[in-house]
């Protein structure tokens, strides 16, 4: 059998073209921003989040995301079914200029600072023609305006609404859910869920299918990154959200704090 090789030209080709594949995808990324290590004016040190990550009162939860352009990337975080922090919802549609986009909104922070319950942040991706964009992005705009109004009741029923209509797309999905995976390198593939059971079911510590996606591996050692560099850098770290223009993406980023000893 004959060997083939590549020039070197046409590999730089194929490095270029796998490059700009990725730059296509849709992508998330969940990280710990300590703002007590502000090195050489970085506005904070980001960490890529890892269940085992210590809590600290200059610490807080930054998400990032963006998808291909004419998608529409939607991020929102449930304590159960609860907006979590009664933290608003984003969304925005992608562009050639947009920027990533971050959960939560500039003004808002999610304080990485105690033990907290546990909280499920999910990252969606949605074509321009999908059917179901519409009526979720009514919601995201009711949930914002009942929060800025203090109406925290009307506010968690449409968080409700929304978490509903995220899970009856994900029973839709005939491999079930997607979760991000925490484990020996923190872009691997995404492990889906073994049945829509486990797609709105929480998990437990118990044995179990829902338990080992749940369960993080050894911990990655930790890139630091600086936050205002961070919109150039995040891709590096991100794992990409399942995504077909004909089908909606959602990754679910569970978000804990480490058991207090």
């Amino acid at each position: 059998m004959k060997a083939i090789f590549l020039s070197p030209g046409l590999l730089c080709l194929l490095a270029v073209s796998a490059m700009e594949s990725r730059g296509d995808e849709a992508r998330a990324m969940v990280y710990v921003v300590d703002r007590a290590l502000d090195l050489e004016d970085t506005g904070g040190a980001c960490l890529p989040y890892q269940p085992a990550e210590p809590v600290g009162k200059d610490r807080e939860i930054l998400a990032i995301a963006k998808g291909p352009v004419g998608s529409t990337v939607m991020m929102i975080a449930f304590d159960r079914d609860l907006p979590h922090l009664n933290l608003a919802p984003v969304i925005a549609e992608q562009t050639g200029t947009s920027k990533p986009l971050r959960f939560p909104a500039e003004g808002a922070k999610w304080p990485y600072d105690g033990v907290a319950p546990p909280v499920d942040l999910y990252v969606a991706v949605f074509a321009k023609e999908d059917p179901n964009l519409e009526r979720l992005a009514e919601y995201v705009e009711w949930m914002g305006e009942a929060l800025a109004a203090g109406d925290t009741d009307t506010a968690a029923l449409h968080a409700l609404a929304i978490k509903n209509r995220l899970a009856n797309l994900l029973r839709q999905r005939s491999a079930g859910e997607y979760r991000a995976k925490y484990g020996d390198s923190i872009s691997d593939a995404i492990r889906l869920a073994p049945s829509s059971k486990a797609a709105v079911t929480r998990g437990t510590t118990g044995p179990g299918p829902e338990a080992s996606v749940r369960a993080p591996k050894s911990p990655v050692a930790a890139v630091r990154r600086g936050l205002k560099s961070l919109d150039s850098e995040w891709r590096e770290d991100s794992q990409a959200i399942p995504y077909r223009p004909d089908s909606p993406g959602i990754l679910i980023f569970p978000v804990t704090t480490p058991v207090a000893p």
